[in-house]
């Protein structure tokens, strides 16, 4: 699921005495988070302390940021035990502008297209308003979501009762295929995901060198760019009890923010 940032932009305008000459005061952003992850790839909510950076760019060309003014590049959204605060005043302007976000916050980042590593940075969320801002509308609707997609499998053991450890647990590719990805890179201002290198495998085990299992289902998550496999492209190979296995992946889709499941038991006689 696709999580919800409700970004509401309160903005407060005086004005003086003099004719036509009006003074904009500070534009503070409010946040309320509502969120449904349970089938997507990030499954808990954002916890206080959690910080999140925007852009606020053109509406016409999203690649230029909104009135050519730095300010609006990268701005720090922290979440406190009362709600959301951003670290700076934002003004709107008499023009349209749109608004992207991205989670979790990097100080220094400059440019809307972020790298990315799929099983180190399973946590990240990005998203873009669903209107556009200006003075007359301050209010925008963000909705998040992750650039990832898990193949989770639930492994057990065929013999009730018994239980056999797993020294190895991985995905790769068919010699033909480049589907599976874990490299790859995030456009905030096209909201577009890139997966840019192919991965011959990646191995899920845990710190001990092993996995137990035993006739109860227990899974195992591998977090990968989001592909289309047309044939038998991704193939999955454990090795238990020093034998090994291989299911070959059917044609799929995997999507962004969801999990693609597969059951699998293993007759270890």
């Amino acid at each position: 699921m696709r999580t919800l940032l409700l970004f509401l932009f309160s903005l407060l305008a005086s004005c003086t005495t003099k004719i036509e000459s009006y003074v904009n005061t500070p534009v503070r952003l409010e946040i309320s988070l509502e969120s449904d992850l349970s089938r997507s790839t990030s499954a808990n909510l954002l916890p206080v302390g959690s910080e999140i950076g925007i852009f606020i760019v053109e509406s016409v060309n999203m690649e230029a940021i909104y009135d050519g003014e730095e300010r609006y590049r990268n701005i720090r959204v922290i979440r406190t035990l009362d709600g959301w605060r951003m670290d700076q005043d934002v003004i709107l302007k008499s023009f349209p502008g749109k608004v992207v976000a991205y989670y979790p916050y990097k100080e220094g980042l400059t440019d809307m297209y972020i790298p990315l590593n799929s099983e180190e940075d399973r946590t990240f969320l990005f998203g873009q308003g669903e209107t556009e801002v200006s003075e007359s509308s301050p209010k925008v609707l963000i909705r998040m979501q992750s650039p990832f997609t898990i193949a989770r499998f639930w492994l057990k053991q065929s013999a009730p009762g018994s239980s056999v450890f797993a020294t190895e647990l991985r995905l790769r590719n068919d010699p033909q295929f480049k589907s599976l990805c874990i490299r790859g890179n995030v456009g905030l201002s096209t909201q577009s995901i890139n997966p840019v290198l192919s991965s011959p495998h990646i191995s899920v085990i845990d710190d001990q060198g092993y996995i137990w299992f035993t006739d109860k289902y227990r899974n195992v998550d591998f977090f990968v760019f989001p592909c289309r496999m047309r044939t038998a492209e991704i193939i999955f190979e454990a090795r238990i009890d020093d034998r090994y296995y291989q299911y070959v992946i059917p044609p799929a889709t995997w999507i962004p923010g969801m999990v693609n499941e597969y059951y699998l038991t293993f007759n270890n006689n």
